[in-house]
């Protein structure tokens, strides 16, 4: 009888233990399904790990492996936005090189007189006259040019107006014709619209550049280097000297050279004036 009680006591015992691991089983299951689908939102798979089969060890083993992937998400995306701080302050950096080295070429503009230059010229005030004035001073200097020179060109090409626009369809500062500042736009990646030629900084750059490539074509020649920049490289090379196109196409020559002897004089004449004060 006791036997029996015992048995039937062991039988009823067998059911309980019996449902606690079915659900310990259970929920080991949903945690570990649950974690295979954090696994699949990292991008995760549930790779077997230790075993064959998709046993609770085996899933999170899974949970394991997504709870690392996060971490390293965690880690680059912190050095994403290091990377990006330096990034921006290195850009400061140069913002703030780019604004003292402007603020040194403006400096050295008023300097040599180019300031006197653009008094009651074209419509360039403030700050637009400040980085007219730095940019004849840097173009000038990277070509190895004579800033009053340059300013001299300005002055009877376009009086220093950024939007002038010539009967033949040279535009800006130095009037430039677009084909021309095109071909001296080649080998950078924007592309060069017409319109960018009444960015004023961007005109010197290529008028410039212009300037000094006749030069050196025709062999440090300024007159027949600057017959060149009014009427063409071709016309310059096919003129006779003492001809009637080599004297009538010496007018502009002789009015770059006038505004350029203008401007020396009143550069020599400004330490006189500082010096009388």
């Amino acid at each position: 009888m006791a036997a029996a009680a015992e048995n039937v006591a062991g039988w009823n015992s067998l059911p309980a233990t019996g449902a606690r691991r079915g659900r310990g089983l259970a929920w080991g299951v949903l945690l570990g399904l649950g974690a295979a689908a954090a696994g699949a939102v990292l991008g995760l798979v549930a790779s077997p790990g230790p075993g064959d089969d998709h046993t609770t060890a085996n899933l999170a083993w899974t949970a394991a492996a997504a709870v690392q992937s996060a971490d390293r998400s965690e880690q680059r995306a912190r050095a994403a936005e290091q990377a990006l701080a330096e990034a921006r302050g290195r850009l400061e950096q140069l913002d703030a090189a780019g604004a003292a080295q402007e603020l040194h070429d403006w400096q050295e503009a008023k300097r040599v007189g180019l300031d006197r230059a653009l008094n009651d010229r074209g419509a360039l005030w403030g700050d637009d006259r400040r980085r007219v004035l730095a940019a004849i001073v840097r173009e000038s200097r990277r070509q190895g040019l004579d800033p009053l020179m340059v300013a001299a060109v300005i002055e009877i090409e376009s009086r220093f107006d950024p939007f002038a626009v010539s009967p033949a369809g040279a535009c800006g500062l130095m009037q430039l014709m677009p084909p021309t500042a095109k071909e001296l736009f080649t080998g950078r990646k924007a592309s060069l619209k017409t319109a960018h030629l009444f960015n004023p900084v961007l005109n010197i750059e290529l008028g410039t550049a212009y300037v000094a490539q006749l030069l050196r074509r025709f062999d440090g020649d300024l007159q027949r280097a600057l017959i060149a920049y009014n009427a063409g490289p071709s016309v310059a090379r096919s003129l006779v000297h003492g001809s009637k196109s080599y004297r009538r196409l010496q007018a502009y020559p002789r009015a770059v050279l006038a505004a350029y002897r203008d401007l020396l004089l009143a550069q020599q004449a400004s330490p006189a004036r500082i010096a009388q004060r």
